[in-house]
């Protein structure tokens, strides 16, 4: 049985008069690989900072119930910021010392080759994410939330970071949490898989169940309405249907050709259908 590490109990932050974090309750699980995925504004980034502190509920709390400190949750937001006028050397020694840590883990910055004399002020977006990710390694933490940011990282120290993740998440049982608008370069990680829309998860399941409760049908014509699919699109002289959920039996009770999608496909059907359903309420 899986530790719960984070305990979300009615969760609802407003902005102004509008509500980003619409009544959420949930349980994250010690190790777990998470995705969150939604159309923009959908409140991910919000929910996100609820669970790092930045942000406190108007409504509801998130309990660490077993024990974890704001020392071990690290958050690398898409607003990376740090000591502009400190070099990176000073800038680790600076972590170091705020953190009682004995050494910092270089390794994914050191692949950049990049000066520790540089000002933080001259580092490029990506390299402030790498900088950032090995301050969050070195602390060893028990979460690891990551906002928006893979995509700025060139392919291959996009490819370290990734692995940076997943050593840590073996190493320490860290649960990351993911948030992103790019799904193939991260498809490996995520165990689980969360859709939010107007505050609220939609979707809440494993990445491999889901895999297999979401097809794809490619169709000349309209497929029957016993079908439930969440989004279609044309494809040539074709219309692709993405059928969600999905059951074996459907495969003996209708003439189609059920695909199999991949978790990049799977989030586009998810998001696609809410951009559908706001433009035809």
């Amino acid at each position: 049985m899986i530790k719960t590490i984070v305990d979300v109990q009615g969760v609802r932050v407003k902005i102004g008069k509008k509500t980003i974090v619409d009544d959420v309750s949930l349980r994250l699980g010690r190790g777990e690989a998470i995705l969150i995925a939604g159309p923009n504004g959908s409140g991910k980034s919000t929910f996100l900072k609820c669970l790092a502190g930045v942000i406190l509920p108007d409504r509801g709390k998130v309990i660490y119930p077993n024990g974890t400190t704001a020392k071990k949750i690290r958050f690398i937001s898409d607003q990376l910021s740090l000591f502009e006028n400190f070099s990176v050397r000073q800038a680790m020694n600076f972590h170091k010392r705020i953190f009682g840590l004995k050494q910092m883990e270089y390794g994914v910055f050191a692949e950049a080759g990049m000066d520790e004399s540089r000002k933080i002020r001259h580092l490029s977006t990506g390299e402030r994410t790498l900088l950032n990710l090995s301050l969050a390694l070195s602390q060893q933490p028990d979460v690891l939330l990551i906002d928006e940011v893979i995509h700025v990282i060139d392919p291959y120290l996009r490819e370290k970071f990734l692995e940076a993740v997943i050593d840590l998440m073996d190493r320490c049982l860290t649960t990351v949490i993911l948030v992103n608008h790019t799904f193939s370069e991260v498809e490996k990680i995520p165990e689980r898989v969360l859709v939010m829309a107007d505050g609220r998860f939609i979707v809440d399941e494993q990445a491999e169940e889901l895999g297999m409760r979401l097809k794809k049908v490619v169709s000349e014509s309209e497929i029957s309405p016993e079908i439930p699919f969440i989004f279609s699109q044309p494809a040539g002289p074709f219309i692709e249907y993405f059928v969600y959920p999905f059951g074996p039996e459907m495969s003996d009770r209708f003439p189609y050709e059920f695909q199999a999608v991949d978790l990049n496909q799977i989030i586009k059907a998810f998001i696609g259908g809410q951009y559908v359903q706001k433009r035809n309420p």
